[in-house]
């Protein structure tokens, strides 16, 4: 495939990158409450610090994709794919991945399939010429330009929409046959979840990152 083809799919993710770590660095506890809800060493630093490495390889991916960026933004969303396939099997009912920051992001098989597509897009990205993204958009022209920024934008909307809504949308359409059942055992997580967060210093987290339960 010609950089022209794969091109749009890698800044596309690269620049989601920089703009995920912008706020996870802003607002870190989201993050580290979603790594603490997984069973991993999450802090407020652990948190911020996964954004900072988000900003440093898009910016990466963006500026330098042939020396190691294209590589680079491979790497990380194999691994946050590897993650989310880890939380969905170990905590199925996870409220959030953490992956945007206070905004609750419900860890799905969508999301980690989106993952997987921009790290082979990435890494296809690297066997090509792999322009970085000024060069690509010279090379293109203005008018060009507008309209691949213009749909660019709008597939980054419909691409966040279908990871933060479509998971919420069809657990409202089909809810779990025991939900009632499982509400007390959902309340307890809640509160030793808390307790958890609490050591690592991070402040009681959204009502909304644990279904079934409310503030």
């Amino acid at each position: 495939m010609t950089p022209d083809t794969l091109a749009p799919p890698f800044f596309l993710a690269s620049a989601l990158l920089v703009l995920a770590g912008v706020v996870k660095v802003r607002s870190p506890d989201a993050t580290a409450q979603a790594i603490v809800d997984a069973g991993l060493p999450g802090s407020r630093r652990v948190g911020r610090s996964v954004g900072v490495a988000e900003i440093a390889v898009g910016g990466l991916a963006l500026a330098a994709p042939s020396s190691g960026g294209a590589i680079a933004c491979a790497a990380l969303y194999m691994m946050f794919a590897g993650f989310l396939v880890y939380v969905l099997v170990a905590r199925p009912d996870a409220g959030s991945c953490g992956c945007a920051g206070p905004t609750p992001v419900p860890p799905s098989r969508l999301h980690a399939t989106l993952n997987v597509v921009a790290a082979f897009a990435a890494a296809a990205y690297a066997t090509t010429s792999a322009p970085n993204l000024a060069v690509w958009l010279g090379g293109l022209g203005w008018e060009a330009s507008v309209v691949v920024f213009g749909g660019s934008v709008v597939a980054g909307w419909l691409a966040v929409v279908a990871v933060t809504a479509a998971p919420e949308a069809f657990r409202s359409w089909s809810p779990p046959a025991h939900e009632h059942d499982e509400a007390e055992p959902h309340g307890h997580d809640h509160a030793v979840t808390d307790d958890e967060l609490a050591s690592v210093g991070v402040v009681a987290g959204h009502a909304s990152l644990w279904p079934g339960t409310k503030p």
